[in-house]
């Protein structure tokens, strides 16, 4: 997923190394992290952590895009393999200044709405998800998964080479106020983080890698 969504991103965007010292690995007991970030030069954030448990039997990749520049929602995508069990999330959230049309993802749920959904526990964030939202799961599901990453980015680029500029600086806000609600209020992988790395590294990683605030 990684090398694929830099390949991607580099056809149209300069990506800009961030170096990230101490936090770029974190080996906790049997789990091991890996994180890397880019500055999109002209658009803002790209972060991924991938995540290796119990002798590699539990993976987790994580890639998030937050625009800074343009006015889009972040996105983030999530695929998860777990005993065999292969899950793959993509979401955006409410962080952009004025209303974004998502429509156009209506046709990338359509092409994968007979594959089993993944249904996570409800959440605050919730309510800050907007439409192009797809969560699926299955056994021995990866190559599936791996071509839902690719038409979940091509709908992502696209909006995000449509997007127009904005202010910086009220984007910033936008996108801090998810990440400090993430932080105070939790979720499924950061209340992980937190127990497995501690809150000082997993709120360093929210704030200024994932998120960029």
């Amino acid at each position: 997923m990684k090398d694929y969504i830099i390949r991607e991103l580099s056809n149209t965007y300069q990506l800009l190394p961030v170096n990230m010292g101490e936090l770029a690995e974190i080996k906790k007991g049997l789990t091991n992290f890996h994180c890397e970030t880019y500055q999109i030069k002209d658009v803002g954030n790209l972060f991924f952590i991938e995540m290796k448990a119990m002798f590699g039997l539990m993976k987790m990749n994580t890639a998030v895009i937050t625009p800074v520049q343009k006015d889009l929602s972040f996105c983030n995508f999530d695929a998860v393999h777990a005993m065999g069990n292969d899950t793959f999330i993509f979401e955006t959230y409410r962080t952009c200044i004025e209303e974004t049309d998502l429509s156009a993802f209506k046709a990338v749920r359509e092409k994968y709405r007979d594959s089993a959904d993944y249904q996570a526990q409800p959440r605050w964030y919730d309510s800050w998800r907007l439409s192009a939202y797809l969560a699926k799961k299955g056994k021995g599901k990866s190559e599936e998964q791996e071509q839902m990453m690719k038409d979940c980015l091509s709908f992502y680029l696209d909006c995000l080479c449509k997007a127009p500029g904005c202010d910086p600086d009220a984007k910033k806000e936008k996108n801090r106020a998810y990440a400090e609600r993430l932080l105070s209020e939790g979720g499924v992988a950061v209340d992980s983080m937190k127990k497995i790395i501690g809150e000082e590294k997993t709120s360093r990683l929210i704030r200024e890698y994932m998120y960029a605030v």
